[in-house]
């Protein structure tokens, strides 16, 4: 191969390339969508608060932040509400209806199962196992 003509290829990728530099408006996008942004930010507001005004909740929306922070429950609140319902079930609980009667998320009804075995018994395996009180 002769190495002139390949140096005038690769000019001219490299021209193409240039030309295509130049011809970007990426800037001009990246402002523009910036500007969309702010304004979609604002106009969310404003269903936030008419929403709060008129009572109703934003459950159609689709605001990317949560306005409220997640709470935690404390280890006590855990405890009682995982106990009250254990009381209210003599036949027993598997651990996600445990999970759906009390709110409690499934790895805090395991890990509170687990830390609390001297107050709790189980029955079966796996899927089929059933959590009661002692």
């Amino acid at each position: 191969m002769d190495i002139t003509k390949e140096i005038k290829r690769q000019a001219q990728e490299l021209q193409k390339k240039l030309e295509l530099l130049r011809d970007n408006n990426l800037q001009e996008l990246v402002t523009k969508k910036a500007a969309l942004e702010t304004q979609l930010t604002d106009i969310e507001g404003q269903i936030s608060n008419t929403c709060k005004r008129l009572g109703i909740s934003m459950a159609g929306s689709s605001s990317p932040a949560r306005a409220e922070r997640r709470t935690r429950m404390g280890s006590d609140v855990i405890r009682a509400k995982i106990t009250e319902v254990l009381k209210a079930s003599p036949q027993g609980l598997s651990q996600i209806d445990i999970a759906k009667q009390t709110g409690v998320s499934y790895a805090s009804v395991i890990n509170f199962l687990k830390d609390n075995q001297d107050s709790i018994r189980t029955e079966g395996d796996r899927k089929s196992k059933l959590v009661f009180l002692k």
